[in-house]
């Protein structure tokens, strides 16, 4: 069977923000982010939504030494690569750098959603991530899906952004 991408089918009773189903495609997956910016960072900037602009105020970036109007998005550097992007020389690693202050379509990644009905939507996967299937990921399944994705789930609901 070839992997299309999907990974679960979720429904859900938006009105009190609960998953009712949430069926998972079978495929063997793990997932633990390396924090590598390989394909993430380096391929330019996510769209920011309006609660990801106030975290980071509260950060204290001022929204114009960072956001691209046009783009609705953080700006880029000269290489195409996101502004909070930067390089710690002495560990050889490039790294984020608001990174507990991430962008919503940050923290989701490799993972998005799409609309699939009218309560219903699909989790897929962005395969060209460096930490997927690595030694020590968590298990991609109900108890990550609730850890890690189910409130940005929710969010992008609210924010009329899926």
């Amino acid at each position: 069977m070839e992997f299309n991408g999907k990974i679960a089918e979720i429904t859900i009773e938006p009105k009190i923000k609960r998953v009712i189903t949430l069926n998972f495609s079978g495929v063997h997956l793990s997932f633990r982010c390396q924090r590598c910016a390989v394909f993430c960072c380096k391929l330019g900037a996510p769209k920011l939504l309006t609660f990801d602009i106030e975290r980071l105020k509260q950060a204290g970036r001022s929204p114009h030494t960072f956001l691209d109007v046009k783009q609705a998005g953080p700006k880029s550097k000269k290489d195409g690569s996101c502004i909070f992007l930067s390089y710690n020389a002495e560990e050889g690693l490039r790294q984020c750098s608001v990174y507990n202050y991430r962008p919503t379509y940050c923290k989701l990644y490799p993972f998005k959603f799409e609309k699939s009905g009218r309560q219903s939507y699909t989790l897929n996967l962005i395969p060209c991530c460096n930490g997927l299937n690595i030694q020590n990921g968590e298990e991609v399944d109900e108890k990550f899906f609730v850890k890690h994705l189910q409130e940005i789930l929710f969010y992008l609901i609210d924010s009329n952004a899926i």
